[in-house]
């Protein structure tokens, strides 16, 4: 079985060519077990698509942050704004 280090060295690769059936099974059964490494693939799978969007000066409909995604940076964002007006 594959190991976090070995499955997403076949995530990468899995982004510029198509894996033989065994190693895209073993990276299959990886990411059934394995919350981080899925989380990991979904992550790098959006940077994709958004970079693919930007390359091609086009608007991808399915890269949107989720409501919780967006509370989170506006609330990271006013702690920021918070500590530099204390700092000065």
């Amino acid at each position: 079985m594959l190991n976090c280090k070995q499955a997403s060295a076949l995530m990468s690769r899995t982004m510029d060519e198509t894996l033989p059936l065994g190693k895209r099974l073993a990276l299959r059964l990886h990411l059934f077990i394995c919350d981080g490494c899925t989380n990991f693939f979904s992550q790098i799978t959006l940077i994709r698509k958004a970079s693919r969007a930007i390359g091609n000066h086009q608007h991808c409909e399915d890269l949107t942050l989720s409501d919780e995604a967006r509370q989170r940076i506006s609330h990271a964002l006013e702690e920021a704004k918070a500590k530099k007006e204390n700092d000065v």
